[in-house]
């Protein structure tokens, strides 16, 4: 008996000791490693920028960056916005991506309602040498002009009398000035003549209209020793129903008619072939002119 409760006295004990010493400790959670996802956009966007998702696959190391930039952004800024993302993916972690995607939005809703879909977007996968960038928020109407008619590769760029362009886009017009000087040189030509000043006309509408689909009206304007000799205003309806191409193309026959006149000899003299060529090439461009009814002003210098 006196054992029993020696017995019980020394469990009782041991329990008391344990209720004393309390439980184990679990062991703590480890936490993630690595840098956090973002929040708030990188110091290289802008301060509006807001972070719509920023995902990194530790695995595949794969970086997606999806952002919102305010509305309105230009075009040259959404390029420049995918630069410093796409350095921003590469350099942000001391482990290299194999795999970047930067997307830019101008309205959540491009990102919330699926499919998603981005204004601007530069990737890099594992087999690409280089990053693809594709951009579809659309070049300002003056980038487009100049982009429209090859302003750049103009070799009147460095003279004082050089094509000169306005673009207003509230508007949707653009005028450009075209000077007839005497080839590269300061000086006007000695002599224009009406299928000349058209033919130029011509061309830039062509140029303006196919390649500029917000462009709704192109005012030209010819000049030639210090005044305006031809000022014509064209609508797109104009243009469309005109056929400025269709007129090009018949001109081109003409040439072809008169290259053979001057081949066998029918037309008569050289002289009188070329002028005869000049003629019917007037009379082609005027009857497409007259159908621009009170939006053009030819000088009686150019009268054909």
């Amino acid at each position: 008996m006196i054992h029993f409760r020696a017995n019980v006295l020394a469990w009782a004990s041991l329990g008391s000791l344990f209720l004393l010493s309390g439980c184990p400790e679990q062991p703590a959670v480890p936490q993630a490693a690595g840098p956090k996802p973002d929040t708030v956009c990188p110091k290289e966007l802008p301060s509006e920028c807001k972070v719509l998702r920023d995902e990194f696959d530790e695995k595949k190391l794969v970086a997606k960056y999806h952002v919102l930039v305010p509305k309105g952004t230009k075009h040259d800024d959404a390029d420049a916005y995918l630069k410093a993302l796409y350095r921003y993916l590469w350099m942000r972690r001391d482990v290299t991506p194999t795999q970047v995607g930067a997307y830019v939005y101008t309205d959540e809703a491009q990102f919330s309602t699926p499919p998603e879909s981005p204004v601007a977007v530069v990737t890099q996968n594992p087999s690409d040498k280089s990053p693809t960038f594709e951009n579809k928020i659309a070049l300002e109407l003056w980038q487009q002009v100049e982009q429209a008619i090859k302003l750049s590769a103009r070799a009147d760029r460095k003279l004082k009398r050089k094509l000169e362009y306005v673009a207003e886009p509230d508007k949707g017009l653009v005028t450009v000035i075209m000077p007839f000087t005497a080839g590269m040189t300061e000086e006007w030509a000695p002599d224009l003549d009406y299928s000349q000043a058209i033919a130029y006309f011509s061309e830039l509408s062509q140029q303006l209209f196919n390649n500029i689909p917000e462009l709704k009206v192109f005012l030209y304007r010819a000049r030639w020793k210090d005044q305006d000799v031809v000022q014509i205003e064209l609508s797109k309806a104009d243009y469309d129903r005109i056929g400025l191409a269709q007129v090009e193309q018949r001109i081109g026959q003409l040439a072809g008619r008169t290259f053979l006149e001057l081949a066998t000899g029918k037309g008569g003299s050289e002289a009188s072939v070329e002028k005869s060529h000049n003629r019917r090439r007037a009379a082609e461009y005027k009857k497409a002119i007259d159908q621009i009814k009170g939006k053009v002003l030819i000088s009686p210098l150019l009268k054909p």
